[in-house]
């Protein structure tokens, strides 16, 4: 687990986040993918928002579905449909204060 640091309005607390939960948002934000769902058991498979290449050409991995779970508890991505799920506005924030060009 990474401990994450975040400054609160009001309070200063911590989050821990997983090493998969971190790559899986900072792979959704930079290569600006979403998840389908898929069972408990097979990974979620990410998929651009958009047909266009990424300039890297690096291709994300599928999500474990406990990582999955663990974004969404936590309001990093949102489901948009019954089975797609985006970086939510909160993931954004949290992918803008503390992960933006640090390494995984």
């Amino acid at each position: 687990m990474l401990l994450i640091r975040l400054d609160g309005d009001v309070s200063h607390w911590i989050m821990m986040i997983s090493v998969g939960g971190h790559q899986a948002l900072k792979d959704m934000v930079e290569f600006q993918m979403y998840l389908v769902a898929q069972s408990q058991q097979a990974p979620w498979p990410m998929l651009p928002r958009r047909t266009k290449t990424n300039p890297a050409g690096k291709k994300p991995n599928a999500v474990e579905s406990s990582t999955a779970s663990e974004l969404i508890e936590r309001g990093f991505i949102e489901q948009t449909s019954s089975l797609t799920f985006v970086v939510s506005r909160s993931g954004q924030e949290f992918y803008d204060r503390e992960m933006k060009g640090r390494p995984a």
